[in-house]
Formats: C-alpha cells, sequence, structure tokens
C-alpha cells in the first residue's frame, strides 16, 4: 500500500498544543496524544471514525481529500455539511474496520474520541505499521479541563497537517463570533444546575468536567452538577442526582447502543432515556423532571468539533429563553 508521500515517525512525546510548520507548511510535525507524526506532504485519502471528526475536515473544505467516513450510524449529519457529507463514501454505519481502511487506501485515520483506536478495532501503533498517518481529537487523551481554546487547537493542527493554516483562522472567527453573540445575550444570567445524563439506571452515568459537554453547558448559561468530578465519564449514584437537584437534564446520546446501530437513535435512545428517568422513583421530585426540564443533544454535537458552537446555542436557548424571544 502507497503511504503518499507522507513520512510517518510514531513516537511518543509530551503533548503539546498549537500547530509547528515551515514556511510552505511542510514538513508539519503533529505530537498528538503522545504520538509524533511527520507529514512530508498534506494527506490524500483520509478516513474519518467518528462524526465530530468528519464534521471538523469537512468545515475546513477538506471533503476532496477524503476516502470516506464511519460511525454515523444513524444520526444526522449537520445540514451546512450535508451536500459534502453525501459526496463521501460511507465505509460503515459503526467503526470502519481495518480491512475496510486498507481497501480504500487510507493514508490518515481520524478519530473525534478515542473508540476509534480501541484495541478491538485498530491501536494507532498498528495503523502506522500499515502507512497510515493518525489523530485523535484532544479531548480523548485530556487529562484536564477541554474547551474551546482547546477545540481552536484542534482545528489548527488539523488545518495544519492539510496544508490550509489559513482555513482554521476563518472557521474559528466564524465559531467565535457566534460564541460571543451567545455571551452577550447571556450577560448576567443566574446559571441553572444542569445534569448531563449519559444513560444507564444500576447506576446512571454522566458527562463530567472534563468533556467538551461540560463547556458546552457552562457557556449555554449552566452548570453541570457533576462538573466538579475531573474525569471525562463516569458513573454516580440516584442519591447525588437528588442531593445535586438539577433545573435541567440534558440528554446525551449516539447513533448506537450496546455496540448496535439503532434505527431512530433520538427515540429509541434518548427518548427512551427521559422515559427511564421519568419512572424512576427515586429521582421523580427533582426540579428537572418535575417541570419536564429536558433537552437532547447527539453525539453529533456534543463531542468536540465545529458543531459544538450549535450545541451552546441549543442549550442556551433552552435554559434561558427569555434571552432569544425576539
Amino acid at each position: 500500500m502507497s503511504v503518499r508521500r507522507l513520512a510517518i515517525a510514531s513516537a511518543f512525546a509530551l503533548l503539546t498544543t498549537g500547530p509547528a510548520f515551515a514556511a510552505d507548511g511542510f514538513p508539519y510535525k503533529d505530537v498528538n496524544c503522545d504520538v509524533t507524526t511527520v507529514y512530508e506532504a498534506a494527506p490524500e485519502r483520509a478516513v474519518t471514525l467518528s462524526n465530530n471528526a468528519t464534521e471538523l475536515m469537512l468545515a475546513l473544505g477538506l471533503q476532496d481529500r477524503m476516502a470516506g467516513t464511519s460511525y454515523m450510524g444513524n444520526l444526522t449529519i449537520s445540514p451546512q455539511y450535508k451536500a459534502a457529507y453525501d459526496a463521501i463514501p460511507i465505509l460503515s454505519p459503526m467503526i470502519a474496520t481495518t480491512e475496510q481502511l486498507i481497501e480504500v487506501e487510507a493514508d490518515f485515520v481520524y478519530a473525534g474520541y478515542p473508540d476509534g483506536f480501541a484495541e478491538r478495532w485498530h491501536t494507532r501503533a498498528q495503523l502506522h505499521d500499515l502507512g497510515m498517518a493518525t489523530r485523535l481529537n484532544t479531548e480523548g487523551c485530556n487529562l484536564g479541563r477541554y474547551g474551546f481554546d482547546d477545540l481552536w487547537d484542534e482545528i489548527r493542527s488539523v488545518a495544519a497537517i492539510f496544508g490550509v493554516p489559513e482555513r482554521a483562522e476563518d472557521l474559528v472567527s466564524g465559531l467565535r463570533a457566534r460564541l460571543d453573540a451567545v455571551d452577550a445575550a447571556l450577560e448576567g444570567v443566574e446559571p441553572l444546575a444542569v445534569y448531563i445524563y449519559n444513560g444507564g439506571d444500576s447506576p446512571p452515568r454522566a458527562a463530567l468536567g472534563n468533556t467538551m459537554l461540560n463547556t458546552i453547558v457552562e457557556r449555554a448559561g449552566g452548570t453541570n452538577i457533576f462538573g466538579d468530578i475531573e474525569m471525562r465519564y463516569g458513573t454516580v449514584s440516584w442519591e447525588e442526582i437528588v442531593d445535586r437537584d438539577p433545573e435541567f437534564i440534558v440528554v446525551f446520546y449516539s447513533g448506537t447502543e450496546a455496540g448496535q446501530v439503532v434505527a431512530d437513535p433520538e427515540q429509541d435512545i434518548a427518548g427512551a432515556r427521559i422515559e427511564l428517568l421519568r419512572a424512576t422513583p427515586i429521582v421523580s421530585g427533582v426540579t428537572a423532571i418535575r417541570e419536564n426540564r429536558f433537552v437532547s443533544v447527539s453525539s453529533v454535537i456534543g463531542q468536540p468539533g465545529p458543531s459544538s458552537v450549535d450545541a451552546v446555542e441549543l442549550l442556551a436557548r433552552a435554559f434561558h429563553p427569555d434571552r432569544f424571544a425576539r
């Protein structure tokens, strides 16, 4: 399999932020989640292993460099990317297999969260041995808080890998302007207590303090009731939810359940999770459930990517509708 002018150095290094490239853009050294990759030229046959990675590539106008996408399940791409997305082969509704990556001669494999490089699929080292460069969105290896500055660095790094750093600045500028508009609309609001429910009942699961979702909730005028736990995702207890009494519940969902693609994720996963919460007596008295304050957020906009700003706008309007009543 050809590597298409790509030189890969699989080495371990400390995680750094921001792109580092020569005057003409190449060679470019990408230090990402303890893996260093040196690009002599831009990849030509990229494959994405998650919806947020797909959207980030499309937001940078890189569809002509994409050999395929995967792991969308039956979720829907954001409308602004639909035309470009429809022109790219969908390799699998789940994570593309090693065999599928080889078949399309992938030279760059990009995952938006760690599932894409899990042992049961393929590790980054295994793909590098096959001549494929890789990148993982840094939220997936992050040991601390993750916010929009980290997302801007992610956008810049991907743009630098493809030799289009100016596109990153244009994209970041537009996304920042939208966030600034939300900040202005929410000036002076009292943040609402929010539980980010990630399914489960014995025990329930939550998005915790080191996720992009935590930052999204904060920028939308909320406070994650489990934001003090410095992990990405984890289990909590019904008693803790009662004690922290959320005023709103964000129901987070993907396009798969128990490793299977679901026909209608919004209804079959998000809707089912809301019904489970309503049917659980111990939490029936918390403010959010008593007052029917739920909002569903899919992984398309809830994982770190350009549509994270869509999630902020969606939640800000749900939490504080009076600020957007025009």
